[in-house]
């Protein structure tokens, strides 16, 4: 760069000057604005290659560091296969198979040496260079079978990789969020190490666009579609000689070479075996030769090959496999010190493909068979010795068994063996635990007190180990408790206790483990780790499976507890929520058996899911870029395609192999919002922006009609049962639905009513009526006969826009999807018309709903991203949460001087009282035209003072719930509003100005105006001299105002960003002040210093509250947690996390609970300030 910018700057002289240089220099005179331009052209190529490295770089910063390649041991002999997948491996160019980039597999029998050469395709400069270290792997292994095994694997995959935490309860989930963290990543070699199942391998294929996988596996069918298949069997002779020559100083005789070879059919873990025995033999003083021929004599006796020692073993065949392996560890065994084959044989109780600790080893062989420590090590360093095992120094020493091996000795123990070695096993470990404390809440608890064992092998596997001793009583006991729980959730995350529970069969651990499920994504790691604790409870405590336990408040440390039932607790009805697409999801649709569904969002994509379990078994991508999305898509009846619109063109799908058939694309290029597929499958319709409706025949992908008459948007499209007529509903100055037949292309019917345009529109089955929703404040569902054209009925209760609505199967009732804030989806009964339950959960707009088959579910999707799916069949449609009874959005929350009530701001422009003891609805205020901004209580409880989006000011007087005043003068919303410590005037904040009213007669006895951004708070100091404002401009300031002058006292600078909330100390001598930054700043009111900065939250905090002694400062944020700290000290001390955003905050006056206001409701806690220190 900087001998470019020299050349740059000569030629910019030479441009200027008319000298004569010296030299071949004089040619760069001569011709000085050529060599000024290409030097500005590669000055900018550079500058785009360092910035281009600059962004590379900084995606993996964070990133922890990649493993080490794995040391090879010097007897593993040069294969071909590893040149031949690290050659592959080495191609840049890309194998696409379901969307993912080259994978090269190794697949074979256990004990052929899969791992191994992908351990050397691993330490291979070649494949080094190719990634530049940035090779992992991943074991997976028969034992890793359920749901929620497969998840921790990710979990633990894409901690390992990224150092990322969030948290999934679906593995497909986590794949495809790990996928999206590789795409943003230079490439890398993902190992996929012993994958026995497509369950397993799945969730590792998403995504990744610069990433290549290596897979090993004995089952080749597994390789996904484009792998590159490298098969592993025996070795070659001359390879299989060096294995059982190696390290022989003596030459071994032919006829014994060749009567191994044959013996062990060139299988590498065999090989190994004889090698080492015929080593261990020699260190007793035998020669080679005779060793040699002693293991081949065990083997011709004991092993398939002794049927014919003229034929190889057939190593194809598992029952021949089996019999090698036995004979050749019976071989090693007998050189085994007495009772060593039996502890040896014990190791098979232990889990597949895992370190085991040596420690762990030496309690279970001091159980049965009373081995000394030094013992045990020393037995170990002898199985070691015949490669009957790998040893491993780290951590303490650590021992891992071939999975084949370990097949063996499973075998060998039998159940009966199994069962009464893993009870010595619990028993043993039980000893040197102390007993447990009873349970909390007076449930039946552990025993002992597992979870201070610091071993994690033991945590990961205690439960299995519980069952395969034929304890599962006690394995569920301890599966459920919660203590074990947080413990798991601190260790491992939220697939470790879902890992537990899923080994258990009993319908209580079901349910109990549903219920954490729905909470799973919330228990991720938080700051202070104990705070996990009270997370865990607050989001238990409404299940009946966990009420008694999570009740109970049994931490020492400060915390955060439920004393209302929480507003955001998942609704009963709900089955699974689908993190289905990064932004809205604006389509979803039941393939015609009910077996899977679609859905469609941003990025271009159509996600296919499976119905029963919800995982994603294909993403189809089409359009990609700006204001690439799909809209609309159908299935068709058949199930074997759908047709989805993304924009300008309308794309037909093959669901099966997953590739589009033909691309459908109108002359006027205008953009497709609805599309419908007739009942025989071979014609379309599409509606698009231009207000026209098209009929394209499917096999030639050529119009068949255009139908004009619409003067808006054609939004929705609806096809009859008969496929002889559709309906269209369109937007803009339109706001009709039409009724149209198919074969003549005429308007059969203009249905006019809605007040806005009509975004949904659905036929009943038998055809006799539709239903019709439309947008703007119209917020009503139309029932329409569609002979006559008369409205049949009018189904009311929503207010604003009704984006979607299906109808059932047999016609008995329908579901709509509202466009508000508050995400309800309400399902009608068709005959009363009355609402039979409404279903919350979405937050934000519901932009889609569809019905299965059979009409038990409902699939709807929303503007968060997210698609739930519904039991509509069991009529568990009601909510558990009784307090507080409101969900929606509030916006602000104050708590009178007694404590006794408390008053929120809600989005839906009320204004609520509610009792602080029991949390019932004392009274609703209406009068607002828009979300309740803020709230404030007089000192003396009689009348609050609330502000909104629409502008005014309003006083309440609390007894009647009448406005006795209502405050005019700003212009914009009026954001916060606050009382004086007398009650005699109060401040309001709106656009850049502060305003002084007289509570008495609502006159405006000055305004404040110091700053040019937008007020965000207002506080008033506790003798009502002085007040503090601030701005959410980026200047970053705080004002403080002399109340009586109006002047400005002083201003605070400091913030590096927007302040979005402030609070003043109880004494006054203290200011708190929050930012978009995510920070707190503490300030001296007198010196106007800083005396603190807070760091804690990952997203802009939105409000802070003190308590009233002082001692505590409370904030919330984007981030949808509340955190406290200390005062004094400035530590975090507890945290709460919640499902939605977080807007206000409260302290309770007596300082023991804390209300906080969010985008789900309203929460109030009980505060535990703890008994143990709080650094």
């Amino acid at each position: 760069m900087a001998v470019v910018s020299a050349v740059t700057s000569l030629a910019e002289n030479a441009a200027t000057g008319q000298d004569r240089w010296p030299g071949p220099l004089d040619q760069v005179r001569r011709h000085a604005w050529i060599v000024l331009g290409v030097g500005l052209a590669l000055a900018l190529l550079l500058a785009l290659y360092t910035l281009f490295h600059e962004v590379k770089s900084s995606s993996t910063a964070e990133d922890p560091p990649p493993p080490a390649p794995p040391e090879i041991p010097r007897w593993v002999v040069d294969r071909a296969q590893v040149r031949q997948v690290a050659a592959e491996l080495g191609r840049r160019r890309r194998l696409r198979s379901v969307g993912i980039t080259a994978t090269a597999g190794l697949h074979g029998a256990g004990g052929f040496g899969k791992t191994t050469l992908a351990e050397m395709v691993w330490a291979d400069r070649r494949v080094q260079r190719r990634f530049r270290g940035r090779i992992y792997r991943v074991t997976l292994g028969l034992d890793v079978r359920s749901r929620s095994e497969v998840t921790a694997k990710v979990a633990e995959a894409t901690r390992f990789i990224t150092g990322d935490t969030t948290v999934f309860d679906d593995p497909d989930l986590a794949g495809a969020h790990l996928g999206r963290l590789l795409d943003a990543r230079p490439s890398i070699l993902l190992i996929l190490d012993d994958v026995w199942s497509t369950e397993q391998l799945a969730p590792f294929l998403a995504g990744g666009a610069k990433c290549r996988r290596l897979i090993t596996t004995r089952l080749p069918d597994l390789l996904p579609g484009g792998a590159y298949p490298v098969r592993v069997d025996e070795m070659s002779a001359a390879q299989a000689r060096q294995v059982l020559a190696f390290g022989l100083t003596d030459n071994l005789p032919e006829d014994t070479v060749l009567g191994l070879l044959r013996a062990t059919g060139r299988w590498p873990l065999l090989l190994r075996i004889c090698n080492q025995y015929v080593h261990r033999r020699i260190d007793t003083g035998m020669t080679a030769p005779a060793a040699s021929a002693e293991i081949l004599g065990k083997l011709r006796r004991d092993g398939p090959a002794g049927l014919d020692p003229a034929v190889p073993v057939d190593l194809n065949d598992p029952r021949a496999r089996q019999t090698a392996v036995t004979a050749a560890v019976e071989a090693g065994a007998a050189l085994l010190p007495p009772g060593g084959f039996e502890r040896f044989t014990e190791l098979g109780i232990f889990a597949e493909d895992e370190s085991i600790p040596i420690d762990l080893i030496i309690v279970l062989w001091q159980a049965t068979g009373s081995l000394h420590p030094e013992r045990s090590r020393d037995l170990c360093f002898v199985l070691a010795g015949l490669s009957l095992l790998e040893l491993d120094s780290a951590h303490g020493g650590r021992v891992r068994l071939h999975d084949v091996i370990r097949e063996l000795l499973r075998s060998r123990l039998g159940n009966g063996g199994v069962q009464r070695i893993n009870g010595a096993l619990v028993d043993a470990v039980a000893v040197g635990l102390p007993l447990a404390d009873p349970q909390p809440g007076g449930g039946s608890g552990p025993v002992h007190a597992w979870w201070q064992h610091p071993d994690r092998y033991l945590a990961d596997h205690l439960v299995a180990h519980h069952l395969d001793a034929g304890r599962d009583r006690e394995a569920e006991v301890l599966a459920l408790d919660l203590r074990w729980i947080e413990h798991r959730l601190i260790e491992g995350g939220p697939t470790a206790p879902l890992a537990d529970m899923s080994q258990l069969a009993s319908n209580l651990a079901r349910q109990a483990a549903n219920d954490f499920t729905q909470s799973a994504h919330l228990l991720a790691p938080i700051t202070p780790a104990h705070a996990l604790g009270a997370v865990l409870r607050s989001r238990l405590a409404g299940y009946d499976a966990w009420r008694s336990q999570a009740g109970a408040r049994p931490s020492a440390h400060p915390a955060l507890h439920n004393r209302w039932p929480l507003p955001d607790t998942p609704d009963p009805a709900q089955i699974r929520v689908l993190d289905a697409h990064d932004g809205p999801v604006l389509a979803v649709a039941f393939s015609p058996d009910g077996t899977w569904l679609a859905t469609g969002g941003s990025a271009g994509t159509v996600r296919i899911w499976d119905a029963a379990t919800g995982r994603t078994t294909a993403t189809l991508t089409g359009r990609t870029g700006m204001r690439s999305e799909v809209d609309s898509l159908a299935i068709s009846l058949d199930g074997t395609w759908l047709a989805a619109g993304d924009g300008y063109t309308v794309r037909i799908w093959d669901v099966a192999s997953g590739r589009t058939t033909a691309t459908l694309t109108a002359r006027w290029n205008t953009w497709w919002d609805a599309v419908a597929i007739s009942p025989d499958g071979t014609w379309l319709a599409t509606g698009g922006r231009d207000g026209r409706v098209r009929i394209w025949e499917v096999a030639s992908g050529r119009t068949r009609a255009t139908l004009t008459g619409h003067v808006g948007p054609v939004y929705v499209v609806a096809i009859s049962p008969d496929g002889t007529w559709l309906a269209t509903g369109a937007g803009g100055d339109d706001g009709t639905v039409r009724i149209w037949e198919v074969a003549s292309g005429r308007t059969r019917a203009t249905l006019t009513g809605h007040v806005g345009p009509v975004y949904a529109v659905a036929i009943s089955p038998d055809g006799t009526w539709l239903a019709t929703g439309a947008g703007g404040d119209d917020g009503r569902v139309r029932i329409w006969d569609t002979i006559s054209g008369r409205t049949r009925a009018t189904l009311t209760g929503d207010v604003g826009s009704v984006l979607a609505v299906a109808i059932s199967p047999d016609g008995t009732w329908l579901a709509t999807g509202a466009g508000g804030d508050d995400g309800r989806v309400r399902i009608w009964d068709t005959i009363s018309g009355r609402t039979r339950a409404t279903l919350t959960g979405h937050v934000g707009p519901v932009r889609t709903v569809a019905i299965s088959p059979d009409g038990t579910r409902l699939a709807t999707g929303g503007h968060d991203g997210r698609v739930r799916i519904w039991d509509v069949a069991s009529g568990r449609t009601t909510s558990v949460m009784t307090a507080g009874s409101y969900t929606g959005l509030v916006c602000a929350v104050a708590v009178s001087a007694d404590g006794m009530w408390l008053a929120a701001g809600c989005g839906d422009g009320t204004v609520r009282v509610w009792d602080a003891s029991s949390g019932q609805t004392r009274a609703t205020l209406t009068g607002h035209l828009g979300s309740v901004l803020a709230v404030a209580i007089s000192p003396d409880g009689t009348w609050l003072a609330t502000c909104g989006g629409d502008g005014t000011v309003w006083i309440w007087d609390v007894a009647s719930g009448r406005t006795t005043a209502n405050l005019t003068g700003h212009v914009g919303p009026v954001r916060t509003v606050v009382i004086s410590p007398d009650g005699t005037w109060i401040a309001t904040g709106a656009g850049i100005t502060v305003r002084i009213w007289d509570a008495a007669t609502g006159r405006a006895t000055a305004t404040l105006t110091g700053d040019t951004s937008l007020v965000t708070a207002v506080a008033i100091s506790p003798d009502g001299t002085w007040l503090a404002t601030c701005a959410g401009g980026r200047d970053g300031r705080v004002w403080i105002w002399d109340v009586a002058s109006g002047r400005t006292i002083a201003t605070l600078d400091g913030h590096t960003a927007g302040v979005t909330a402030v609070a003043i100390s109880p004494d006054g001598t203290w200011i708190a002040a929050s930012g978009t930054d995510g920070r707190v700043w503490i300030w001296d009111v007198a010196s106007g210093r800083t005396i603190a900065t807070l760091d804690g939250h990952t997203a802009g905090v939105t409000a802070v509250a003190i308590s009233p002694d002082g001692t505590w400062i409370a904030t919330c944020g984007g981030d949808h947690t509340v955190l406290i700290w200390d005062r004094l000290s400035g530590d975090l001390v507890t945290a709460m996390r919640t499902d939605g955003m977080l807007r206000a905050l409260e302290w309770m006056p007596s300082g023991d609970g804390l209300a906080a206001a969010g985008a789900l409701g309203l929460y109030l806690y009980d505060f535990d300030p703890g008994t143990q220190p709080t650094n």
